[in-house]
């Protein structure tokens, strides 16, 4: 079987709250219709996990020691709520510092969820006594809140300034509320695991807000590192660390100083060199960057047929899903799982983060503030951070943007690796987990103890 039946698709369709096709309300309905969507994460976890993981189910704290998985939302002061799949380590009748205990942060990439993660969580949390990993959705993802996406951080602008300025907006309504989460749950230390849009998000997120909180950084499949004719920021003049800069200061930089807006043959075979995602070019897609909508908006209008149509890229993108119990037999079950979990998360109101895409990138996957033009490089080695690189040797996005960095990082005298992952496209960790985990594992120096 390659999908479900109609049938059960307009089942799905007709199971759908419309409470949660809005933007979030704190109502009875919304509560409602959101503890359905996390029984299917909790369902999806039970399915693939080991029995020696003790799930609570939402909103349950039957178990509090062992091997630990709990589900914890974490409202934030301006109101909207982080959801998070939490996996604890904590060994019984043993003491420890709370201070001596490691963290894990791991962070999902555009059309994708925590969930996503699933075959990361076992080996992981295993691997070492006193550490606890934080699976979180993005603000306007999977199942955190989903407030609606500014306007002004939609319009169209001509002018070089307020386009690099939006930009940085729209960063910063994600890495703000990254970061009102880490104050909520008192991380003072954590290694951080963050996928494509997920990937350059978090690179976001430590220029503006690193303050020794993270040395430890794993970045797979990052968007937005090659610098293109796309590039807002190609001018020598504005490739700074511009969180750390701020807007009116760049105001100061753009309007002082003559811009070269020829486009010199140098950075011309730079852009060969460094090549562009293998994305496929789609017209549909250009048409909805242009009107800036998410592709799951228009799967919407399909309605009872939703479902349907989503089953076909999910018995095929994860055909070879196995459960942790067992590797062998029928994986139907499973596949079926990851599928409701995947409607779920992406039936919801598409007016929120999904939006923020339109403008951070083009339909073919190029940044207008690529990472690579941002003093990045740089920023690493001064903050002492390792990175590892890591891609798919199937994957779509381009490597070269990341190799790029990872060479200059350790030119510069950083600690930097690259790694190309074998068998495995854009979503690394399902597609090859054993070889992911393996990686992660070394680069993290876990080992039980």
């Amino acid at each position: 079987m390659t999908n479900i039946t109609i049938t059960q698709s307009i089942s799905d369709w007709w199971g759908t709250s419309s409470t949660l096709m809005k933007p979030t309300v704190d109502s009875k309905s919304y509560h409602e219709a959101r503890y359905k969507n996390l029984m299917i994460e909790y369902e999806l976890y039970k399915a693939i996990l080991s029995e020696d993981i003790q799930i609570n189910k939402p909103f349950e704290s039957v178990y509090s020691t062992g091997l630990i998985g709990s589900f914890v939302d974490s409202e934030l002061d301006n109101g909207d709520v982080i959801h998070e799949f939490l996996l604890e380590n904590i060994p019984k009748d043993e003491n420890k510092d709370p201070q001596d205990i490691q963290h894990i942060v791991i962070i999902h990439g555009y059309m994708a969820a925590s969930g996503y993660f699933v075959k990361t969580f076992e080996t992981l949390i295993k691997s070492k006594k006193w550490l606890k990993i934080h699976v979180i959705d993005l603000p306007g993802f999977g199942n955190s809140s989903r407030p609606k996406f500014p306007k002004e951080l939609l319009k169209d602008y001509t002018d070089k300034f307020d386009k690099i300025n939006q930009v940085l907006n729209i960063e910063n309504w994600f890495i703000d509320r990254i970061e009102l989460w880490r104050i909520k749950n008192s991380l003072t230390h954590f290694k951080l695991i963050s996928h494509s849009m997920g990937g350059y998000l978090s690179c976001c997120y430590l220029m503006k807000y690193n303050m020794n909180q993270v040395k430890d950084l794993i970045i797979v499949s990052p968007m937005g590192t090659e610098s293109s004719s796309m590039s807002l920021i190609h001018d020598k003049n504005l490739q700074v660390n511009h969180h750390e800069l701020g807007s009116d200061p760049l105001r100061e930089l753009i309007t002082a100083q003559p811009l070269n807006e020829e486009i010199n043959p140098e950075l011309e075979k730079l852009w060969e060199k460094l090549g562009r995602p293998k994305f496929p070019k789609n017209i549909v897609l250009k048409k909805l960057w242009e009107w800036k909508i998410s592709p799951f908006q228009l799967l919407q209008l399909f309605g009872p047929l939703f479902s349907k149509f989503l089953s076909f890229w999910s018995f095929q993108r994860f055909k070879n899903l196995t459960s942790n119990e067992d590797d062998q037999g029928d994986n139907h079950d499973l596949i079926l799982k990851l599928h409701y979990y995947s409607y779920s998360i992406f039936n919801q109101f598409q007016g929120s983060g999904e939006l923020a895409i339109t403008k951070l990138i083009n339909h073919e996957i190029l940044p207008r503030l690529p990472l690579g033009e941002r003093k990045l490089s740089q920023f690493f080695t001064d903050n002492q951070i390792r990175t590892l690189w890591l891609y798919g040797d199937k994957d779509w996005m381009n490597d070269k943007g990341g190799m790029a960095i990872s060479e200059e990082i350790n030119q510069l005298g950083g600690e930097s690796t690259f790694e190309m992952v074998p068998d495995a496209g854009h979503h690394i960790y399902l597609d090859n987990p054993e070889e992911f985990n393996k990686l992660v594992i070394d680069f993290f120096h876990l080992d039980n103890e």
